[in-house]
This record gives structure tokens, sequence and C-alpha cells, in this order.
């Protein structure tokens, strides 16, 4: 069936590779539809307090944004000017200003600081508004969520350009070291470069992506099926040199690479596909795009390759050279005769990984500010705001309720430190509104005649005194006549605009600490069972300490899921194609093996992992880097099955296993180090980092531990093997 499948394809390449040529030309005029999503937050869970605070939010206020300015050496009034355009603006709910925090002196310079909430609006327009809005101040900073969120879409547009131009060239140079042929280099990277616009021209179907995905999937397609093709092209000059037709190699080399592809192929996409059990659903975009760039890749090595490989024929041969000898047999030759201690040696490292690995610290979060918030964060500290949703009322006892609510936040400290650094809210910032008046006090802010304010009093019911909200709410038949009213008019209706929702009342928190601290957690619970004790369970809360939270509660069941169902799904995938589960389970100890040890590194470098990066990593180190344990595994079983003695076998398998060992491995390793290097967005560049490292600890294991297993379960293995073999 395969040699037919394959002599099909080589009889109607021609068709074939117009096919995909109109189909990759339709895919590039397509990547600009693709929508990119900036905003984590979309991916949690809908249970989590956090989405279904975000959606109170958003039908009582219209938006949870908040946004920090600050400026340098202004004058007292030209600050109250700017203070006042930003309270004109529409998109702006509140620009606040407090005298006593929001003013930094400095190395002889005054910093100040101006607070914004805005409304129902995209605050990364808003962003861009500011940032142009006050030209005449000269240098000042615009940061918060938003304007990170464009600092991250002004740094992937920016630098992924130039990381993918520096891996091309990292790229090019292994395969040049590697290669049968000096052209071999174009072949692969034609094929893939295909297969790669192809993708980024499909993710329209999605209804948008992560920037995180649309910024790796391109880099990460070609490190993770840049094996497949290699692995036909060499085996395609394997059988040239056997004396056959180009045709006919091409047959025969397809119908040997079927099962090796399809299984290094399946087993990418099972590790990734584990990625859609995650409840923060960024790894089902994830899991999603790579996996389809993933069979993309295969079916053009299949497909497409044939074609191109046979059109570049005389090149290919004329240009063929002696490949580089890497000294596998030689390499063999060691293992084996230290097969014990080595196998011993590595098992301890494995189980030393597997203890630091399990006390690792995760982070849920971005640990460092860029551009100017970073600024913004070394002169005022940290913003860590919290928004609070309880439960609304105009009455005093609804505002008695509200002050013992902050009170008891208040009280509540991180290190014998108030964890509370502001609370915002209409009993603290709006208290002027909630200040009582009797009719002295209102005849001296207006200057009207006492005896008409107390027939006013009378006519409205108000009695000795009233509050200010209630006073100004019937000042309509009051003729006042002065500013003071209108200001305290101005004050009350910003005020009920920031704080009073259709049923729910908003406090906005300033925590003291950031949402990296390891006292986040512990906070966030005590601030909930205090709010909790007031309220009930009638409240809600949302912000990035928050989502921090709930990311954090969840991710225990995400790594359960995604660790269990990548190991079952990728020993089941090996075990078809081996046909044994002998073999599949030392397979999966080795990479296993390789993502304990690269995870304990974390521990012992004193580097904490990023959830996301472990997640993602785990799911590619398994399902890729056990390409190169099947390849060489499936190389060993096939000499043994020739007649060679265990000894020959190993010798025989590295050599001709090492070459795209290598190769596959330091580009993997390549471009997972330079996105790292590069990419100064966080979450990009930790993945980045992360992937290096494990893709050399996986190449290491599977160069070293794996064939000194192999000769060791020599017996138990073959043996198996061969009898499946027989009966199948």
């Amino acid at each position: 069936m395969r040699q037919k499948i394959a002599n099909l394809i080589v009889r109607y390449r021609i068709f074939i590779l117009i096919a995909v040529v109109l189909l990759s030309v339709w895919s590039a005029s397509c990547i600009g539809k693709t929508k990119i999503n900036y905003d984590l937050n979309r991916y949690l869970d809908d249970d989590t307090m956090t989405k279904r605070a975000l959606k109170v939010m958003e039908e009582e206020f219209g938006s949870t944004e908040q946004l920090r300015v600050m400026f340098v050496n202004l004058d007292e009034d030209t600050l109250s000017d700017y203070v006042a355009q930003l309270n004109d603006l529409s998109e702006i709910l509140a620009a606040l200003h407090d005298e006593e925090t929001g003013v930094v002196r400095e190395s002889g310079d005054t910093y100040q600081l101006v607070t914004l909430t805005l409304t129902d609006c995209d605050p990364v327009v808003v962003v861009k508004e500011l940032r142009s809005m006050f030209p005449e101040a000269g240098t000042y900073y615009v940061g918060g969520s938003a304007a990170g969120q464009l600092d991250v879409q002004n740094s992937v547009a920016e630098e992924m350009p130039l990381v993918m131009v520096i891996a091309l060239a990292v790229v090019i140079a292994v395969l040049l070291l590697t290669s049968h042929a000096w052209l071999e280099p174009l072949v692969i990277l034609l094929v893939l470069a295909i297969s790669i616009v192809i993708n980024l021209g499909t993710h329209f179907v999605f209804p948008d992506v992560s920037f995180i995905t649309f910024a790796v999937s391109a880099i990460l397609q070609l490190a993770l099926s840049i094996d497949y093709a290699i692995m036909l092209l060499h085996t395609y000059h394997d059988c040239r040199d056997e004396g056959v037709s180009a045709r006919e190699a091409m047959t025969n080399a397809l119908a040997q690479c079927f099962m090796r592809v399809s299984s290094s192929a399946l087993t990418t996409v099972a590790g990734l596909l584990s990625l859609l059990f995650m409840s923060f659903t960024i790894g089902f975009d994830i899991g999603l795009a790579l996996s389809k760039g993933i069979l993309i890749s295969m079916l053009s090595v299949f497909l497409l390759m044939p074609a191109v490989t046979l059109i570049f024929e005389k090149p290919l041969q004329l240009t063929r050279h002696k490949p580089l000898s890497l000294g596998g047999q030689h390499l063999a030759k060691g293992l084996y005769k230290a097969r014990k201690p080595i196998a011993v040696f590595m098992i301890l490292l494995v189980a030393a990984g597997a203890v630091l690995q399990s006390v690792t610290s995760y982070t849920f979060t971005d640990a460092s500010a860029k551009g100017e918030s970073q600024t913004i964060n070394s002169i005022f500290g940290t913003s860590t705001p919290l928004a609070l949703l309880i439960p609304g009322g105009t009455e005093d006892a609804d505002y008695d309720t509200q002050r013992t609510l902050v009170e008891r936040l208040q009280a509540i400290t991180v290190d014998e430190n108030p964890a509370i650094r502001d609370i915002s809210a209409m009993v603290t910032t709006g208290a002027e509104a909630l200040k009582y008046y009797t009719p002295q006090d209102v005849a001296e802010l207006t200057g009207l005649n006492s005896l008409v304010v107390n027939l006013f009093f009378r006519a409205q019911g108000f009695g000795s005194s009233v509050r200010a909200d209630q006073l100004l709410a019937a000042t309509e038949g009051l003729d006042a006549g002065g500013e003071t009213i209108e200001k305290l008019k101005a004050a009350l209706d910003q005020a009920n605009a920031a704080f009073h929702g259709t049923s729910y009342d908003r406090m906005l928190l300033e925590l003291s600490i950031s949402s990296t601290d390891r006292s986040l957690i512990p906070l966030i619970d005590q601030i909930l069972d205090e709010v909790r004790a007031v309220y009930g369970d009638d409240f809600y809360v949302t912000g990035i300490p928050m989502s921090t939270y709930d990311i954090g509660n969840a991710f225990q069941s995400d790594l359960l899921k995604v660790n269990l169902i990548t190991f079952l799904a990728i020993l089941l995938i090996v075990t078809l194609s081996f046909r044994s589960i002998r073999l599949p389970l030392l397979l999966v100890f080795v990479i296993e093996g390789a993502i304990w040890i690269t995870m304990g590194s974390s521990y012992l470098i004193g580097q904490p992992i990023f959830f996301i990066s472990y997640l993602i990593c785990v799911s590619i180190q398994m399902g890729a880097t056990i390409d190169y344990g099947i390849l060489l595994s499936d190389q060993y079983l096939t000499m043994r099955r020739e007649g060679l003695s265990a000894p020959e076998a190993l010798a025989d398998a590295m050599k001709r296993a090492l070459p795209t060992i290598l190769t596959s491995g330091i580009i993997l390793i390549t471009a997972g180090y330079i996105i790292g290097q590069r990419c100064s967005v966080f979450y990009i560049a930790d993945i980045g980092a992360l992937l290096s490292r494990g893709a050399l600890i996986s190449v290491l294991l599977i160069l070293t531990l794996l064939p000194s297993l192999l000769a060791l379960c020599d017996r138990w293995i073959v043996r198996r093997s061969a009898g499946n073999e027989e009966h199948g």
C-alpha cells in the first residue's frame, strides 16, 4: 500500500505542485485577514471570578481599564490644566492627581502622577492619543496594561522578522554542514516556506489567534518539522546511491519514510493537542494553530517535496559532496562499552530532576514591565489595581457598610506593611458628596440669605441637615448663583459615574505588592474573606491580581491534564508504530526524564517558570523530541533484524541517525535560544528560552541514555519486536 501511494505521488507530482503553489498564493493573500488578540484575560475559563466579574463590570460600568500618566517638572497650574483636559475627554471617566501620593522628587526632578479610569472604549486607541496629546509638556509617560499591550504589538512587529532572519541564517548554516549536497538547504527551505505560508494564511479560519501564537508559529513550525524534510531527502540520496533512477529512488524513499515521518508528526501533534484540554484556553489557541502547521508541513513533505526534489535533481547531483563525518559509530562504540555506568548515572540524574521539578516555583504573569510603564514603575512603584464590585445602594446604611469594608481592607498587612496602598470608592474619593450640610453651611457656600435657604430646606423636607448628593439633586429649586455648588455637582457626577452602577458599586484597590509577589495568592484569599464577611457571596473581583489568582488555582489541574494526556497519546502512537509496548516505554521514559531535568534545572538557577511556557514546552518537548528517539530506535531495530549484532547495529544506527538528530536538534535549540535572547516580550521570550534548554537536554539524553538502554535491553526489545514482525 505504501509503495502504491508513493507511486501515485511521484507520477502526478507536477499536478500536485501546481495545486500546492496556487494554494500558497491564495494563503499569502489571506495572512492579513487573521485577527490577532493581545488580551490574555479572554482565555480565562468562564467560571472564574475574573471572567464573571469582567462581564458584570462591562454591564455596570463599561470599562475596567486604568492608565497612569507621569509628567515631569510641571508647575501646579499647568498640571491642573492637563488634568482638566483629561477629564474633558469622553473616553476618560475620571482623571485624578493626589498631591500627597502622586508627587515624587528625585535627583532634582519632580514627577507627578495622574491616574485615569476609562469609560467603555478601545484603551489602546486612547493610549495612542494620550502619547501625542501634550507636545508642549516635553517628556511624559503613559503606562498601564493597555499601554503595555500597545508596546507588545510594536515589539512583536519590530522584533519577530529579525528573529526569523537570524533563525534562517542559522538553519542554512546547519543544513550546509550536515547536507549531502550544497543545494539541499534550498530544496528543504522552499518546501517548508510554502507550508509556513499556507499555515499562516489559514489562521483566519479561527475567530482570532493570540499574539503569542502568531509570533512563534512560523519559527516553531520550521524548527519542529524540518527533520521530516531531512529524513526524506537523506533517504532519497541513499536510494540514489544504490544505482536506481531518480523517480524510483524518490518512490522508494517515500515508501520508507511514510511511517517514520508520520509517527514523528503525529507524536508532535499529540503533544500539542493536549494543550486543548487546558482550562486557560490559550492552550486551545496555540495547540490548534501549531498542530495545523505540523500537519501541513508533513503533507508538504509527502506531496510537494518529491516534485521539488526531482525538478532540482541534476543540480542536486552536481553539488553532491561527502557529508560531514560526525563520528556516530565511534560514539556508539564508547557508549556500548560504558553502557552500564552511563545508564546508572543518567537515571540518577533523571531522578534528581524529578525531585527538583516537584519543588520548582511558577509565575503566572509578566514579571517585568517594559517601555513607558517600566519608567513609571521605577518612580512610583508597580501598579497592581484590583476592582471590587459590591451590592449598590445610596442609603446611609449602604455607605456605612462600605466604610466597614474599607476599614477591614485597610487593616490587612503583608510583612507588617499595609497590603493595600490606596482605596478609591464613594466613601473615600467621593466622600465630599456624602457630607452633611446644615442651612447655614449651604448659605455660606452659595452666598444666599440664610432665611431663603431655611425655607428651601423646609420645602424639601430635609430637616436640620442634608447629605450633599441629596442636596445637589434638589438644587434646581435653589438659585445657587455661585461656582461652589457647580463644582460640587461636577465632583458628584464624576464620583457617581466612577463608583455607582445599576446594581453594584465599584471600589478600586491599589495593592502594595506586585502580581508576581509570592504573597499575592494568600493576600487575595484574605481580601476575598474580608469582602465575604461583609457582603456574603454577592460580590465580584477583577484585575491582573485576580486573574493571576484564578490562573494559579487552575494550573495544577491543567498541569496534570496536559502531562497525562501527552504521555498516554504519545505512548499509544509510538506503540502502534512499533507494534510493541516495550520500546515505546523506554522512549517515553527518556523524554519524560529530559523534561524533569529541564524543569528541575530552573530550580537550581533560581528562576521561576512561567506557567504557559511550562505547559507549551512540555507538550512540544515530549511530542517533538521523541522523534529523535523514534528515528534512532527504528534504525537500531532495522539493523538488528538484518542480522547485525547489538554493538554493530548501535554503531550503524548512530551513524545514520546522528546527522538528522543533530541537524534538527541544533535548529530547535538555536531557534528557541534566538527567541529567548532577541524578543523583549516576556511571554514569547520565556517560551523560547525554556524550549531551547529542553531541546538541548532531550538531544543529550537521546544520544547517551537511549543508546545505553537499547544495548542493555536488547534481548527484551528485539525479541519482542521480532516476534511482532513475524506475526505481522
